[in-house]
């Protein structure tokens, strides 16, 4: 595990919050699935990173039926096809990590994008989310939380890693009249306090194509 080039992360992140200058620059999506199946992207081969129950498995193979899906996890009591960072091998179009990078420390989290992009095709694409801090209970509810994400510090670390962050988005989904109060009626609040109603970020980054 290599130690993360501090100085190279404040830099990138510097990149992404000239890009997205406040939290409430962010577009918002109801949820990570309205973001995956959005817009022209076909793989044919996925790779899910912290994969747990395989609860998305059931999600690609809808949408994609012909696409291989293979999952990582180092819970041994789940049934994957890798439980080791160095095990994992194959040529992927779409990696995700759903509600894991917070679960590590930010040298690990370098380790863990970085095999991301040894195994991403060029052109391939990489899928993160993880609690917005800027909603608090939505990280400190868990105590196996270790490193909270700030969204440039999640898009610099993903910029270190050699990805071209393409856009992070705001996950909120409630029913109209939660919608009403929280984005509308108490926005003027929540931007005088530096909160946020919405409970996860999300980023799409790409590997560069050669």
């Amino acid at each position: 595990m290599a130690d993360v080039d501090w100085s190279q992360l404040y830099k990138h992140r510097r990149s992404v919050k000239n890009t997205w200058p406040k939290i409430w620059s962010l577009p918002v999506a109801k949820r990570y699935s309205s973001v995956l199946m959005q817009g022209d992207l076909q793989p044919t081969s996925v790779l899910e990173i912290g994969a747990g129950e395989r609860a998305l498995r059931k999600k690609i193979q809808k949408r994609w039926p012909t696409c291989n899906y293979a999952s990582f996890d180092v819970d041994k009591h789940g049934d994957h096809d890798f439980y080791d960072l160095d095990e994992i091998n194959g040529r992927y179009d779409l990696v995700c990590m759903f509600e894991v990078i917070e679960h590590v420390t930010v040298d690990i989290a370098h380790d863990i994008l970085e095999k991301a992009y040894d195994v991403l095709a060029p052109g391939g694409t990489l899928m993160i989310t993880t609690p917005n801090i800027y909603y608090p209970p939505g990280y400190l509810r868990d105590a196996t939380h270790i490193t909270p994400w700030c969204y440039d510090e999640l898009g610099g670390i993903a910029s270190l890693a050699g990805f071209r962050v393409k856009k992070i988005y705001r996950l909120y989904n409630e029913s109209w009249i939660q919608r009403l109060i929280r984005r509308v009626l108490c926005y003027p609040l929540f931007r005088l306090l530096g909160i946020d109603y919405s409970r996860q970020i999300m980023l799409v980054a790409q590997k560069p194509s050669p």
